[in-house]
């Protein structure tokens, strides 16, 4: 079950977010680090009513944020629909719940989400070493429109039309 996340769901998407980020490290995806995302940033998500997560049975096994905030860097990329849209971050799964599918069903409850509330797209970006990652969303659907680059390197940035 995909709900909005609440304070009391911090701990464990914090503690995930963690153990996320030492699985990447091991696979030699210098993604995610101390100083980004923390739980600082997941407090402000969740503040805003931005986080949502993925339950079962009680327990926290994926997180992610949506909201219309980008960085200044897609304004130079071409996309191919206009305002509004909806942007994905964040979007992480405890590594033992991983290859589940936990991560398609997140995906799919944003298409859900941007349909309902009339969003013309779906954005986000993806570091570029995350091959997995990018797997996933081109075989989901989502057009790669271009690179971007951050702090941690260059990144992959996809989109998908709402009909």
């Amino acid at each position: 079950m995909i709900v909005k996340a609440n304070s009391t769901d911090l701990i464990q998407a914090v503690k995930i977010l963690e153990e996320v980020k030492t699985h990447m490290h091991d696979q030699g995806i210098n993604q995610w680090d101390q100083e980004y995302p923390n739980k600082d940033t997941l407090t402000v998500d969740i503040e805003r009513g931005e986080g949502f997560v993925y339950v079962e049975k009680g327990e926290v096994l994926a997180y992610m944020a949506l909201n219309e905030r980008y960085d200044e860097e897609y304004n130079d990329l071409n996309w191919e629909t206009s305002v509004p849209f909806i942007v994905i971050h964040r979007l992480y799964v405890k590594p033992s719940a991983q290859g589940k599918g936990i991560s398609s069903q997140m995906i799919r409850y944003v298409e859900q989400y941007a349909l309902e509330n009339q969003y013309k797209s779906i954005r986000f970006d993806a570091f570029s070493l995350n091959s997995q990652a990018n797997a996933v969303y081109i075989k989901k659907g989502y057009k790669f429109v271009g690179t971007v680059t951050f702090r941690k390197g260059l990144f992959n940035c996809y989109e998908k039309a709402i009909l």
